[in-house]
């Protein structure tokens, strides 16, 4: 417990207390202030917050009509993003298999849950993008968990240790 370091309104220890500052972190606090006097000069003192808040509504209504023009092709691009990198776990998690890793049982439950949610057979309109990112999110996934199970080595055990070598043999 460090009672000369702890800080009596938290009542936590400060394990960076007589350390010094690097000078990069300095140097940013400097240009910081610097940067707030130029513009606080410029616009001037009582206009500040109006203008930084005009600033934060144009760049947020920019964004909104970008979203807007991109909303019907963003509905192709992740399904095609979705059905291509379900082939990329696909093709992944057999490889996976063929070189020892679990690879099989991934395959089948990604696939059913894939299916469940995009798949509508029966249905007038097909399925919501939502259901499409969320079926990109598990082929993405699925996809980096293959891949990470590629770059390793097979776990051929049980999680048991090996037997003794010759079987029945003494130490």
């Amino acid at each position: 417990m460090c009672v000369k370091d702890a800080n009596p309104v938290e009542g936590r220890c400060n394990k960076d207390w007589g350390k010094t500052v690097r000078r990069e972190s300095v140097l940013a606090i400097w240009g910081g202030g610097f940067v707030l006097a130029v513009s606080l000069y410029l616009i001037g003192p009582d206009r500040f917050f109006d203008v930084c808040f005009a600033v934060i509504d144009l760049i947020d209504a920019a964004f909104r009509n970008l979203v807007m023009a991109l909303g019907a092709q963003t509905y192709g691009v992740i399904r095609a993003f979705a059905i291509a990198i379900y082939v990329v776990f696909a093709i992944l998690a057999v490889l996976a298999s063929q070189r020892g890793h679990r690879g099989v049982g991934a395959l089948v439950v990604v696939t059913i849950v894939l299916l469940m949610l995009v798949w509508r057979p029966y249905a007038i309109y097909p399925a919501p993008i939502s259901r499409w990112m969320a079926a990109l999110a598990l082929v993405v996934v699925g996809a980096v968990a293959m891949t990470q199970r590629l770059t390793r080595e097979p776990n051929r055990g049980n999680g048991f240790p090996p037997p003794p070598y010759p079987p029945g043999g003494t130490r």
